[in-house]
């Protein structure tokens, strides 16, 4: 045999060995999402932040047009491709509030590892007429559209651009008050729900179920989980066993938001409504996880987020979420990941610089980065599902595949 044969012997076996290296110290890395500290504690001192951001527009119900914009905070100092994303609504009985009321707390969870985002939705601002139950129903609709067309605007920025890393498995949508009301009507209303025919024909009149505050309608709002600090329902009976978790916490004699079921005048007349008591006994009855952090013999409203942070039942509240959303993230990830990841097939591997990609739909996208996150190849799978490697010099590199604003999927590529 030739000193060029052996040559080209010693050079793959480098290759294979430096691909394995990675592969081992990739699999390590990936386990520090769940190892117990990360989304659980404060493990990255900066932040940093991207302000007003547009996601939408449209009409108040003065006839004012508004665009909607969020403020989004995520770690300073890392890139990782598979963060969890929360989305977070003010309070202020909808009229009242701004994106800006829940900037510490969005910087309390970026601090953990998760980016992030303070949304404003529009407001009730028509007071020419009575209150009566058709506004409010069509105020509280309006907010609705408005965290839909945030949610799809996220996961249709994970497919093209992906500007945060954002895995769209992991999004959590919440608020406080009216942005908690507004929130779990969004995450546990479908379209199957039976509603009472005022209430369908005010959802029909801003755009039906997905809203009409955005046009990125091939993208779903649905989320992972809830967070409700201090919000209520119109009524359970939208809660079924399909729904997703939900995490609370409600002062137990709130005079504001009812902590079981009772009248509230949070939405500017009595209206009776399910407090977080009520929500969480009935999403236990159904099998849907859940947990609810009552502060005893309080009758503030928000209380633990009114008080200075550094109270005991402010960080009884961010502890439990906290914990509650790493549960959820760490207990789904390794399945949902392989899962998907199965049943999709890339040849050969390695490859020379063309892949076949099967088990997977024409409509893909697709994204090709290097070892350092930094995005190479980037679009929508031909029909012949073939990715082209131009100028891709011999390596191991990260594809990401993505459908509709669904879960995207990790494959690692070796070009030789």
């Amino acid at each position: 045999m030739s000193i060029d044969y052996f040559h080209r012997v010693k050079k793959h076996s480098i290759l294979w060995l430096i691909a394995i290296f990675w592969l081992l110290n990739h699999s390590a890395r990936a386990q520090v999402h769940c190892d117990g500290d990360r989304y659980i504690n404060q493990v990255f001192t900066e932040i940093d932040s991207m302000i007003e951001v547009k996601y939408g527009e449209n009409y108040t119900a003065n006839g004012t047009f508004r665009e909607l914009k969020f403020n989004i905070y995520y770690p300073k100092q890392e890139f990782f491709f598979d963060r969890p994303l929360i989305i977070l609504a003010h309070g202020g009985s909808f009229i009242a509030g701004n994106k800006r009321d829940m900037r510490l707390l969005c910087e309390e969870f970026a601090h953990r590892g998760y980016v992030c985002a303070t949304v404003d939705y529009r407001l009730q601002d028509d007071f020419s007429q009575p209150i009566d139950s058709i506004l409010v129903l069509d105020v509280v609709t309006k907010a609705v559209s408005d965290l839909r067309a945030a949610v799809r605007w996220f996961k249709e920025n994970a497919s093209t651009t992906d500007d945060f890393g954002i895995d769209t498995n992991f999004i959590f949508l919440g608020g406080a008050s009216a942005g908690a009301i507004a929130s779990m009507q969004c995450a546990f209303y479908d379209k199957d729900d039976s509603v009472s025919p005022t209430l369908d024909s005010v959802i029909q009149a801003n755009g039906g179920y997905q809203g009409n505050s955005s046009t990125n309608l091939t993208y779903n709002s649905e989320v992972t989980g809830v967070l409700n600090y201090s919000g209520a329902l119109k009524g359970i009976s939208i809660l079924d066993a399909s729904d997703p978790p939900v995490f609370g916490a409600h002062d137990d004699g709130d005079p504001t938001v009812p902590y079981g079921t009772a009248y509230t005048t949070e939405l500017g007349t009595p209206i009776l409504v399910d407090g977080s008591r009520t929500i969480h006994d009935r999403a236990t009855e159904l099998g849907i996880r859940n947990q609810l952090v009552t502060i005893k013999n309080s009758n503030g409203h928000v209380s633990y987020f009114l008080d200075e942070p550094n109270t005991a039942k402010y960080k009884n509240v961010i502890d439990s979420t906290c914990r509650f959303l790493e549960y959820i993230i760490c207990d789904r990830a390794l399945n949902i990941s392989q899962a998907a990841a199965k049943s999709i097939k890339v040849f050969p591997n390695p490859s020379e610089g063309t892949i076949t990609l099967d088990g997977i739909g024409i409509s893909t996208l697709y994204q090709v980065f290097d070892l350092n996150g930094q995005l190479l190849l980037q679009g929508q799978l031909s029909a012949d599902k073939t990715l082209k490697l131009v100028d891709f010099i011999t390596g191991v590199y990260q594809l990401c595949l993505s459908e509709n604003g669904q879960s995207t999927i990790s494959k690692k590529i070796f070009v030789q």
